[in-house]
């Protein structure tokens, strides 16, 4: 499996990295140990934290997105990391189950009054939550605008 990190895993230019070695497998097996004995609250707190910065990279990212990730899916994520279940959550913040199912597919969009709810909920600014938004349809029109669009082709047109 290669790195793409020029610099290495270890800063010295390495940049293989044999997952069958047994310095791996016991790494592997330090870090599993390390995370079996957390507290539920510490994962559950981690797992937050993982999110947060998955919705921070997927915003982050320049050109081409592989796959446009609705703000629901990062919803979900949160609350597979909190265990609490989708009807729990949609009772909780009063948003009709269905509606709610229908923003994690990503046929609905988040509107500012949720964004707040979220990022009370989930420590996220609210302006996160509508980035996000902003990003993936703006992403899916990309998709759609007709690339001969110039602004030589217009000065033609109006000359």
């Amino acid at each position: 499996m290669k790195n793409t990190n020029t610099g290495g895993i270890n800063g010295l230019g390495e940049s293989l990295i044999n997952t069958n070695s047994e310095e791996f497998k016991a790494l592997k097996r330090v870090i599993e140990a390390h995370y079996g004995a957390q507290d539920e609250r510490v994962k559950m707190e981690n797992g937050l934290l993982s999110v947060r910065f998955q919705m921070e990279s997927y915003l982050n990212a320049e050109g081409p997105v592989d796959h446009i990730q609705p703000a629901g899916f990062f919803i979900e994520r949160f609350l597979q990391a909190a265990k609490v279940s989708k009807k729990q959550f949609s009772n909780y913040i009063q948003y009709e189950y269905s509606n709610f199912i229908a923003l994690i597919k990503g046929r609905r969009r988040i509107n500012s009054e949720l964004a707040i709810k979220l990022g009370q909920i989930f420590k996220v600014d609210p302006a996160v939550w509508l980035h996000i938004e902003s990003k993936n349809e703006l992403l899916l029109e990309l998709t759609k605008t007709d690339p001969r669009l110039s602004l030589e082709d217009l000065i033609k047109e109006a000359s």
